[in-house]
């Protein structure tokens, strides 16, 4: 059975009645505005949204409905099993739709996914809602087992104008039959915000590519808490924890009077990935989060620039006595000239040290192949090195940044800068070649991130705060682990 109402029903409270024994479980809810709030003639505010949620479904329903009221007029409705809710207008009716903004319902079993296009209970409801999509991820929810589902172009008339932060509660209930009238359970009292804050942002299609974004609310007084993750789309377009999980920056904010309760990102990278495929060529997602909210909120930066010409596979650098040498492959190439190995140690400006013509026919294949460069390097200091790759109209992407530690080093973890001065560190472990888990703890000795099953020697951590931190790798096997400390300073 599948589930529709991502950003509605996140963190919904689960209630059974007395006459309903089984519950419905959703979690996770999340908004995305897909237009700006528009004041209406009569002084409603009209929104067009985006929802997800995960849910775990009963096996006893195959019927969603949702309603949405404003939270002022909620009515907590107690939902007997036969008393589905309805307006004053039924003979007989609870009356509880009456102040009801909309309602939308959906079925789903065996496969099927239908959008339905009437509420039997009261076909007098309230704004129902029945023109919009519903996607489904099997399996995608943040929760063991639940589905992730998205549904775009809902169209929602909130009671009072824009400029005024307002908010929606929410019920959902289940149903076996087709005319709706046996509750098999409910889900109630889901608090949403959908018009503060407000969350945009620019994709800059250079390379490598660049982002910004900005949060504004449009309250006047008091303050906002904000958190912010910035994700890598998988390409499926669609917002998911269990399949977006490159997060390339993040961050937190408090919005106020002090800053036009605004905050900008300015203008950011997110190297290496900002120059290679195929992370370069994808969207990305802003997700704020705040302890004031009870839903996140989304956007999608969109990708809309030409895609990069050569797909890297596997890239290693490592020290060979007196040499430095770099092995790589590519997945794909397209127009590719060749790669521009560069290299650069501390703060230094990036280098060539030389060039390796692509392999490819007319610079074009669909077939892996393999690249190999060596260099003498005695430098005692760490190494860093990349590849620029052109193509024959001069367009260039970038590779991930490979460390080589210097000559004479014998530690087997490194990590670069150190101190940091932007919040990001690479890490190189040369001691494995096997998957590894890498453990970064602050001075408290809390864990602030975490990466199990790593196969690459090198990897960036990025979005890490000021301060003194520890860092652990668990080598696989055994109970061994290499431990260093390092100071990020901004």
């Amino acid at each position: 059975m599948k589930k529709i109402l991502r950003t509605l029903l996140a963190g919904m409270l689960l209630v059974a009645p007395a006459s309903v024994s089984a519950q419905c479980t959703f979690a996770n809810p999340g908004i995305r505005l897909i237009a700006p709030p528009l004041t209406t003639p009569g002084g409603q505010c009209s929104v067009t949204l985006e929802m997800s949620f995960d849910i775990l479904h009963n096996p006893g329903g195959k019927y969603f409905w949702i309603h949405f009221w404003p939270t002022a007029s909620y009515p907590n409705y107690s939902y007997p099993t036969s008393d589905p809710p309805t307006t004053s207008s039924v003979p007989g009716g609870n009356a509880a739709l009456d102040n009801s903004v909309a309602t939308l319902g959906f079925y789903h079993k065996g496969g099927t996914l239908d959008i339905q296009l009437s509420y039997p209970p009261d076909n007098n409801a309230p704004n129902f809602q029945s023109i919009y999509t519903i996607q489904e991820i099997e399996n995608g929810g943040v929760l063991p087992g639940a589905d992730r589902y998205t549904i775009t172009g809902i169209t929602l008339l909130l009671p009072q104008g824009c400029t005024i932060p307002q908010s929606l509660t929410a019920d959902l209930w289940e149903s076996q039959a087709a005319n709706a009238q046996t509750i098999a359970c409910v889900s109630k009292g889901t608090e949403l915000y959908v018009n503060d804050p407000r969350l945009n942002g620019v994709f800059f299609c250079l390379v490598p590519r660049e982002y910004s974004f900005t949060v504004h609310s449009i309250r006047t007084t008091g303050s906002l808490n904000i958190n912010y993750d910035v994700f890598v789309d998988n390409g499926d377009g669609l917002f998911n924890r269990s399949k977006d999980t490159l997060n390339i920056n993040t961050g937190s904010a408090v919005l106020n009077a002090a800053n036009s309760f605004t905050f900008n990102s300015g203008r950011l990278g997110y190297l290496p990935y900002s120059g290679q495929k195929p992370y370069a060529d994808q969207s990305l997602w802003v997700v704020l989060s705040s302890p004031d909210l009870p839903n996140e909120i989304y956007t999608l930066l969109y990708n809309s620039c030409i895609m990069l010409p050569a797909q890297f596979g596997l890239f290693r650098a490592a020290r060979n006595q007196a040499y430095a040498e770099l092995n790589w492959t590519t997945l794909s190439e397209a127009d590719n000239q060749g790669f521009y190995i560069e290299r650069r140690t501390g703060e230094e400006e990036w280098t060539e040290a030389g060039f390796v013509a692509s392999l490819a026919p007319d610079g074009n294949s669909q077939e892996a192949l393999s690249y190999s460069f060596s260099e003498r390097n005695e430098r005692v200091a760490v190494t860093e090195y990349r590849l620029r790759q052109a193509d024959i109209r001069g367009n260039i992407s970038y590779s991930a940044v490979r460390l080589v530690k210097g000559y004479g080093q014998a530690s087997e973890l490194l990590i670069y800068p150190n101190p940091s001065a932007n919040g990001e560190i690479t890490v190189l472990v040369n001691k494995v070649s096997t998957p590894y888990m890498i453990s970064v703890y602050d001075i408290q000795g809390k864990l602030v991130h975490q990466r199990v099953n790593y196969q690459q020697p090198s990897q960036l951590i990025t979005g890490l705060h000021s301060g003194i931190y520890t860092l652990i790798v668990t080598l696989p096997g055994t109970t061994e682990k290499i431990t260093g400390r390092f100071v990020i300073s901004r």
